[in-house]
């Protein structure tokens, strides 16, 4: 995946040059504050793609920050909860191996088939 990634950006690179090259023709520039009488277009459209790539970078740079203080965070969850997991299996008393072969057992009713009951006409 990170391959088609740098070739589509080195494709976009070598279409953003070639459009440069063709387009050298001189333009009025007012942004803002600034004015140019005689840029380039070429130039406009190579600052155009910097400013483009700078935006990407930090819009990516604070999304990776955002994932590591998570990752932190979650990681500090499960050390504590691993933590206390580990209390807890210290405090609880060992389980025993085998019941005893004296347990006491439940007691059996034996009930009788109606005819063997007196209780008939």
């Amino acid at each position: 995946m990170s391959q088609v990634i740098v070739f589509l950006a080195l494709a976009f690179s070598i279409v953003i040059a070639i459009f440069a090259v063709q387009n050298t023709t001189p333009v009025a520039v007012t942004f803002l504050a600034f004015r140019g009488d005689a840029v380039a277009v070429s130039v406009l459209v190579l600052i155009s793609a910097a400013c483009g790539a700078a935006v990407m970078l930090l819009l990516g740079l604070s999304r990776e920050v955002n994932l590591r203080w998570r990752n932190r965070a979650v990681s500090q969850q499960l050390k504590a909860a691993q933590g206390r997991i580990s209390e807890l299996e210290a405090e609880r008393p060992a389980p025993t191996t085998a019941l005893s072969p004296t347990s006491p057992t439940l007691p059996t009713t034996t009930t009788q088939p109606e005819s063997a009951r007196g209780d008939r006409p």
